[in-house]
């Protein structure tokens, strides 16, 4: 962060401080953590909503948005597939390795609960503002997702070498 401008260190640190004040306020809490289901993990429920939200996706990218190494994700598509929730496809025949991940309809109606309570979280998040800033608040995340779509690559975490144990988090 050593070449940021001091105008973009000032934002930087004021968004941090919004981010630590709304995780204290509870927005940032995983509303599927809250819903009591008989045989799925919260984590088991994210996967079905992302697939729920994104319809067809690789196991790398679904990995990815999870923020998973592939080992536990493969695992859990395992438990998830015995379940009857997910269907998984293989690539072509030049790739196999190229693996598709899709709700099985059984799937569909968890992730379509799953949906209903993120949707209400966020009703319940945005019920605060006025429909004025309600607006602004989504223009200006519109425009922060398009800036971010934009870049030519992820911007990957950097670990500051002198921080204590940064050697088994850059591993």
């Amino acid at each position: 962060m050593a070449e940021l401008a001091s105008e973009v260190r000032v934002v930087v640190a004021r968004l941090r401080n919004l981010f630590v004040d709304m995780a204290r306020q509870g927005a940032f809490a995983n509303p599927l953590d809250e819903i009591p289901h008989p045989e799925l993990e919260p984590r088991q429920l994210q996967v079905l909503w992302w697939l729920h939200a994104e319809g067809l996706l690789t196991v790398n990218a679904l990995a990815e948005r999870m923020g998973m190494s592939m080992p536990p994700m493969t695992r859990m598509l395992d438990r998830l597939e015995e379940l009857q929730l997910v269907a998984r496809h293989r690539g072509t025949r030049s790739d196999k390795r190229h693996v598709l991940v899709r709700l099985t309809e059984k799937g569909r109606l968890a992730g379509d609960a799953a949906d209903t309570v993120v949707q209400e979280r966020l009703a319940h998040l945005l019920l605060p503002l006025e429909g004025e800033d309600r607006s602004a608040l989504l223009d200006l995340l519109e425009r922060w997702v398009e800036a971010l779509a934009r870049r030519p690559e992820p911007i990957p975490p950097e670990v500051p070498q002198d921080l204590p144990g940064a050697n088994r988090l850059s591993a």
